[in-house]
C-alpha cells in the first residue's frame, strides 16, 4: 500500500506555483497521459499542502458522486487541520463542505435565488450595470476590462442580493478581495482582512433579524426547514458561499470569455450578429466554460478509506481533488478538445462540477457572462488587446484559471 510518505509526482510543478500557472494545459495533458492518479502539492500563500489528483475525465465525474471522498469526513477534512477559527467557519461550515442530509437541508434553503427563471429576470439589472460601467469608461486609452468591467458588475449583484447597502460596499468590497486574493500583502493583513469581513457579516446578519429587508440574507434568517433555522455561523457561511456561487467564477469567466473570443475572431464575429437570445450564445458560453472556464478543480475531499486507482493506492486521509479543466480536455469524452468550438455538441463539460456540489451559480454565471459580453461586443465591436497577447498571465493561484490583468482598447 502505498503509504502518505509517497514522494511527489517527479517533475510537476506544485498546484499553485508560477511555473504550473504559466501553462496548465500542458501539465494537464501529461498527467492524463501519464500519471491520471497523481501526488502532488497544492501552494496557495504561505500554505502548502499535499494532495492526491485526478486527470481524467470518467474518475474526476466518478469521484464527485463517490461516497468514500466526502467533503467533510466525520473527524474532518484534511486541510482544514491547523486553520484559525475564523476561517475553519467560513471554509468548513459552507454548504459547499458539507455532504449528505446535511448539503440537502442547507441548498433547499438557499437555492431559490438561484433558479433559471429567477437569474433570467436578472437580465435586465445586469445589462443596466454593464452599459453603466462602459459609460464610465469612455475616453480612456486602455482599460484594465478584468478590474473596471468584468470585476464590478457581479459584485453589485451579489452585494445586492445579499443586501449591502451602498454604504458598507466599500468596507464589504476590502474583505471579498482579500479572500478571492492570492495572499498579496502578509499574511497577517490578508488574515485581519478576512477577520473583518466575518465581523461584518456577523453585523449584516444582526441587521436583518433587526429589520428585515427584500434579499435573500433576510431570507435565510427568516427561513426554516422542517423546524429548523439556520445558526449564526451557517448564516455566515452561506454568504461566504454566495460570494463564491455568484460572484467569483462569474467575473472570471467574463474575463475568460473575453480572451478566448478575441483569440477566436471568426467566432466572435458570428456572436457579434447573432441575435442576443439564442442557442448559439447558450452554446458559446458553455464551451467558453469547457474550453476556459475559470475553475480548474473543486474543493478537496477526504478520502474515508484506502482506494486504488490504476493500481495506485490513495491511502485514507489523504486530500483528493479532481482537476476538472484537465477532464474538459480530455480526448476519450471530446472531440479534437483543444479546439474551440461554439456549437460543440453534445458538451457534458464538468465546469460547474457534477452532483450534489454542482455550483449554486452556474445559472447566474452563465446570463452574467452572456450578457455582459453580448453589451461589451454591441458598444465595442473593434475591442483590441493593448499588450501583446503572450504578456497576458494567469495568477499563480491553484485549481484557478485567473488573468492577473486584460488590457484592451475598447475602440
Amino acid at each position: 500500500m502505498t503509504s502518505s510518505t509517497t514522494p511527489m509526482t517527479e517533475g510537476l510543478p506544485p498546484l499553485g506555483s508560477p511555473e504550473f500557472a504559466a501553462d496548465p494545459q500542458r501539465h494537464y495533458t501529461w498527467l492524463r497521459e501519464h500519471a491520471p492518479v497523481a501526488q502532488t502539492r497544492i501552494d496557495y500563500g504561505p500554505v502548502s499542502q499535499p494532495a492526491w489528483v485526478l486527470a481524467r475525465y470518467q474518475d474526476c465525474r466518478a469521484m464527485l458522486t463517490d461516497p468514500r471522498l466526502p467533503r467533510s469526513p466525520g473527524d474532518g477534512s484534511a486541510m482544514a487541520a491547523g486553520l484559525p477559527e475564523h476561517i475553519r467557519m467560513v471554509s468548513q461550515e459552507s454548504l459547499i463542505m458539507k455532504d449528505g442530509a446535511e448539503h440537502k437541508r442547507l441548498r433547499a434553503l438557499v437555492a431559490k435565488p438561484f433558479t433559471p427563471k429567477v437569474i433570467e429576470r436578472l437580465g435586465e439589472r445586469v445589462r443596466a450595470l454593464a452599459n453603466r460601467r462602459l459609460d464610465a469608461l469612455v475616453g480612456q486609452d486602455v482599460v484594465d476590462l478584468r478590474q473596471e468591467y468584468a470585476l464590478p458588475i457581479p459584485f453589485t449583484v451579489i452585494a445586492e442580493m445579499v443586501g449591502v447597502n451602498e454604504a458598507d460596499r466599500a468596507r464589504f468590497q476590502l474583505g471579498v478581495a482579500a479572500m478571492l486574493s492570492d495572499y498579496e500583502g502578509t499574511r497577517e493583513d490578508w488574515d485581519a482582512k478576512i477577520r473583518d469581513l466575518v465581523d461584518f457579516v456577523r453585523e449584516l446578519v444582526a441587521r436583518k433579524r433587526a429589520e428585515p429587508a427584500e434579499d435573500i440574507l433576510t431570507g435565510l434568517v427568516q427561513a426554516e426547514e422542517d423546524g429548523d433555522r439556520l445558526s449564526e455561523d451557517e448564516l455566515v457561511a452561506m454568504v461566504f458561499t454566495l460570494i463564491v456561487a455568484g460572484y467569483e467564477t462569474t467575473f472570471n469567466l467574463i474575463t475568460n470569455a473575453v480572451v478566448t473570443l478575441l483569440d477566436h475572431p471568426e467566432d466572435l464575429a458570428r456572436l457579434r450578429e447573432a441575435p442576443e437570445d439564442t442557442a448559439l450564445w447558450r452554446s458559446a458560453i458553455e464551451e467558453i466554460v469547457r474550453f476556459a472556464g475559470p475553475v480548474g478543480g473543486t474543493k478537496p475531499a477526504t478520502a474515508i478509506e484506502d482506494i486504488t486507482w490504476y493500481g495506485q493506492t490513495v491511502p485514507a486521509g489523504s486530500v483528493v481533488i479532481p482537476l476538472l479543466a484537465s477532464a474538459n480536455r480530455d480526448p476519450a469524452v471530446f472531440d479534437e478538445p483543444d479546439r474551440f468550438d461554439i456549437t460543440r455538441t453534445p458538451n457534458h463539460h464538468l465546469g460547474f462540477g457534477h452532483g450534489q456540489h454542482f455550483c449554486l451559480g452556474a445559472s447566474l454565471a452563465r446570463m452574467e457572462a452572456r450578457v455582459a459580453v453580448q453589451v461589451l461586443l454591441a458598444r465595442h465591436p473593434a475591442i483590441t488587446l493593448a499588450v501583446p497577447r503572450d504578456e497576458l498571465a494567469f495568477e499563480p493561484m491553484p485549481l484557478w484559471t485567473r488573468y492577473q490583468q486584460l488590457p484592451v482598447h475598447l475602440g
